[in-house]
């Protein structure tokens, strides 16, 4: 008898991606879960990561809606829980949270892969990373030399804001020796203020890669870096992490 998977609206990029990976059924996604591109083609957008299409989402009756606490809006969840769906919601602040969102996960909807997953997170605790290899798989283009310290991570402009401590982001940073600062989650920081830092302008969620250019003309020193590899926690991070091992 063939298995019968588990109906799923995922309303996470990094987590449809995961998901897709994994051999789960993602019957519903939104505009931006835009990986793996073959197999979300033909998966039906319900709406952004900030708003939904409830009416879709009913329609498609999935068994579960797979949310996160920040990519994702309380009055979102609310409106689920309300039509009688079941959401699951991570809460994704360093490696140890993803791996344990992904074998929840994999217990609710059976599939071991997300289980397989979860352990590679965990074993990534273990090791050591090389500096060189995150920067050379990550960085796109640069005005100068990225240095030890003095380093924001920029992931949006008018108003510019970066990434501080307590975050999946900075964790990841941490583990190859560069240091996040900031007290904030993600404060708000004047363009004077960045001028006087090295600054890593993410790709996502502002799109930094069509204006690095200006940036540097405006004097802003720094580097354009893949924020998928960085902040896609799933499978695109971990692959990334592990290729970064020494």
């Amino acid at each position: 008898m063939r298995e019968k998977k588990a109906k799923i609206v995922c309303l996470v990029p990094s987590w449809t991606e995961t998901l897709l990976v994994a051999g789960a059924f993602v019957a519903g996604r939104t505009r931006f879960c835009i990986h793996p591109a073959d197999l979300v083609a033909d998966i039906p957008v319900v709406g952004g990561t900030k708003n939904l299409k409830l009416d879709e989402i009913l329609q498609l009756a999935p068994d579960l809606v797979v949310m996160d606490q920040e990519e994702n809006r309380l009055e979102m969840a609310e409106q689920l829980r309300a039509s009688g769906i079941e959401i699951m919601a991570s809460q994704v602040s360093g490696l140890q949270s993803a791996a344990d969102f992904l074998q929840a996960l994999s217990q609710k909807l059976n599939r071991p892969k997300l289980a397989e997953f979860s352990e590679r997170y965990r074993n990534l605790e273990k090791k050591t990373f090389s500096r060189d290899k995150f920067l050379q798989n990550s960085v796109l283009e640069k005005n100068s030399d990225v240095p030890f310290e003095g380093i924001d991570y920029v992931i949006w402009r008018k108003p510019f804001m970066v990434i501080g401590a307590g975050t999946f982001i900075s964790e990841i940073m941490a583990k190859i020796g560069i240091e996040l600062t900031r007290s904030e989650k993600y404060p708000k920081v004047s363009p004077q203020e960045l001028l006087s830092s090295y600054c890593l302008f993410s790709t996502e969620p502002f799109p930094f890669a069509g204006e690095f250019a200006v940036l540097t003309e405006q004097g802003f020193r720094g580097a354009l870096i893949d924020g998928e590899k960085i902040s896609w926690y799933g499978v695109r991070n971990l692959e990334f992490m592990e290729s970064c091992a020494e």
